[in-house]
């Protein structure tokens, strides 16, 4: 097992975790609340999502969901604790499975980490999140989020995930100072053998920041915290 080196000289302040009106918030140091980025992402409409819950059926989209959903968290962790030199102890022979995937692409490219599950917040987009991994990718400090799929996607298909990774690196940016050099989104296909790699540099992020910040202006639950961006 690869013993993954943690960073330690970088100290700023994060956000804490709240629900708030059934939504999911964070309260930074000053005491201002601030969305989830995720919660604003999925408030987006999905048109294809729409058509195939009403191709597969109302019971069966769900319950693939649920499935999916249990094995991404399954996975996700699997991934946190490899990360922080944690022996894996894991039930799930499927996630076990995905992840090992995953794991060949994280001994190769990942080290120096500084932190994952960071809660992080931006006073400049006052929206906050918490990102899955700050480290080194192929020696460029990347900002890097874990995801699993049925299938393969293209990169058209996952523009959200652009917008929430580039909210985190600019976050990061506004709490130590430290420009994030690229975004990294590994994605693991549970029903094909692989895993997609999507690397965006950092000159890509005034496009993503903008499109967010678009979404956001469009978002009632935005708007009834703060005053519009």
């Amino acid at each position: 097992m690869k013993k993954f080196i943690h960073r330690n000289d970088i100290d700023f302040n994060i956000a804490i975790q709240e629900t708030i009106g059934k939504k999911r918030a964070y309260v930074t140091p000053d005491g201002n609340v601030y969305p989830s980025i995720t919660s604003i992402l999925a408030s987006v409409p999905k048109p294809g999502l729409v058509e195939w819950r009403k191709r597969v059926g109302e019971k069966e989209a769900k319950k693939v969901m649920k499935e999916s959903s249990s094995l991404g968290t399954a996975v996700h962790k699997l991934c946190e604790s490899y990360l922080h030199n944690i022996p894996l102890s894991y039930n799930n022979e499927k996630a076990v499975e995905v992840f090992n995937r995953l794991r060949f692409i994280l001994n190769s490219n990942v080290n120096n980490i500084i932190g994952l599950e960071i809660p992080m917040y931006s006073d400049i987009l006052r929206v906050a999140g918490t990102t899955d991994c700050i480290a080194d990718y192929n020696g460029k400090l990347s900002v890097i989020d874990f995801k699993t799929s049925r299938k393969e996607k293209k990169e058209g298909w996952i523009e959200d995930y652009f917008m929430q990774t580039f909210a985190y690196a600019l976050m990061f940016e506004e709490l130590t100072g430290m420009p994030i050099e690229q975004v990294v989104i590994l994605i693991a296909c549970t029903e094909e053998f692989g895993v997609q790699v999507f690397k965006k540099p950092y000159s890509d992020m005034a496009i993503y920041i903008e499109k967010l910040i678009s979404i956001m202006k469009k978002n009632p639950y935005i708007t009834s915290m703060h005053q519009p961006l």
